[in-house]
């Protein structure tokens, strides 16, 4: 006769505890598979995130680049565009009475000791396009345009070699009609140039910003205000 042994009431209880345990464990190990899809799925959204940030970036680098090179163009097509152009500064308000091209022809070849005989053929002539100063303030220069680029360099070689140019109790400078841009890089140089003249050391500058100056029979050109100062230091 078979005997049949109920399990204890501790028993029963062990297996359902134990079934629970089971459940609960299916159910933890189902939520991390759901979180491993989902941590897989961040770290691919992640990359994609990355893989277009850099090529977002080289784009822009690119770009950039491209922006640049435009910009340069434009900045030299402007500055050839005054090529023909001298920058006269000094001249009082209104002294050439409307007439700025006649006045020029009559009055330049006596400031500036011209050659008789030179013609200075001048296409056009106007002051800066700025509202009128007032009798305190600096008059305004006359933007001069020739029509022969070898006339500009004499008329700014003249001037060069004058130095101190007054005319009617006016002091009169003349500059090679530069953009903006260039003449903030110009005026960079303005401590080396000045230690330059304190040295005795000539010095020209070439188009569009390099300080060039001879010494000891040999020219030496700089691009740059520290490459100068780090020069004259040796």
């Amino acid at each position: 006769e078979t005997t049949i042994i109920m399990p204890s009431r501790d028993m029963q209880m062990d297996i359902k505890n134990t079934t629970r345990i089971t459940a609960r464990l299916l159910e933890i190990d189902t939520k991390l598979d759901t979180m491993e899809d989902r941590f897989e799925e961040v770290e691919m959204r992640i990359s994609q995130i990355e893989d277009y940030k850099e090529d977002r970036d080289t784009k822009m680098a690119d770009l950039e680049k491209k922006l640049g090179r435009a910009w340069d163009h434009i900045e030299d097509l402007d500055n050839c565009s005054r090529r023909n152009n001298v920058c006269i500064m000094g001249l009082p308000e209104g002294i050439e009475e409307g007439r700025p091209i006649e006045f020029l022809n009559k009055v330049l070849p006596a400031i500036l000791e011209i050659p008789e005989g030179e013609v200075i053929e001048i296409e056009q002539a106007h002051r800066s396009f700025m509202p009128r100063p007032q009798p305190s303030q600096w008059p305004h220069p006359i933007i001069m345009c020739l029509l022969k680029y070898q006339t500009q360099e004499l008329i700014l070689q003249k001037a060069r070699e004058k130095q101190n140019i007054v005319w009617e109790y006016n002091k009169i400078a003349f500059f090679q009609d530069l953009s903006k841009e260039i003449q903030l890089k110009r005026k960079a140089f303005m401590e080396s140039k000045r230690q330059l003249r304190v040295l005795g050391v000539k010095y020209t500058m070439a188009y569009p910003a390099t300080l060039r100056i001879q010494h000891e029979g040999i020219r030496h050109s700089f691009q740059s205000p520290e490459s100068v100062i780090s020069f004259i230091k040796q």
